[in-house]
């Protein structure tokens, strides 16, 4: 199949596809051409790329992709592979979900401050320094 074709199929903009070929995260072969040099996509790249849509969806980033695409295609990843991978990722959202709501506190705190000011009060840095 042709870019286009593939583009639709895998909901990926053409310009994604060809930087995913760029950076090696799917390989086309060189003897994957047509006439004109178009490349022929293969049903093969067409499950790699809704590999890396799932994935992506899930937070994860290229470099963990190509991870688990390389060990996928030498037949090495196992669902007890997958899942050390996934309770990594977790952690990984856990300890963001920690910063963020941290942020949060911070936040409402210097909104309490701010919000005891006068309105029309001009601040000074040092009052923003206060509540952080």
């Amino acid at each position: 199949m042709l870019i286009g074709e593939l583009s639709k199929r895998s909901g990926f903009s053409r310009d994604t596809i060809r930087y995913y070929e760029k950076i090696e995260l799917i390989v086309v072969s060189k003897s994957a051409r047509r006439e004109h040099n178009y490349k022929d996509y293969s049903e093969e790249v067409l499950e790699q790329l809704k590999a890396i849509k799932k994935y992506k969806e899930l937070g994860f980033t290229l470099e963990e992709i190509r991870e688990l695409l390389v060990r996928q295609s030498i037949q090495v990843l196992d669902v007890a592979k997958v899942l050390d991978v996934i309770d990594i990722k977790i952690s990984s959202v856990n300890e963001e979900l920690e910063k963020l709501h941290a942020l949060k506190m911070r936040l409402n705190r210097e909104r309490e401050l701010l919000g005891r000011k006068k309105t029309g009060h001009v601040i000074q840095l040092p009052e923003m320094k206060q509540a952080v």
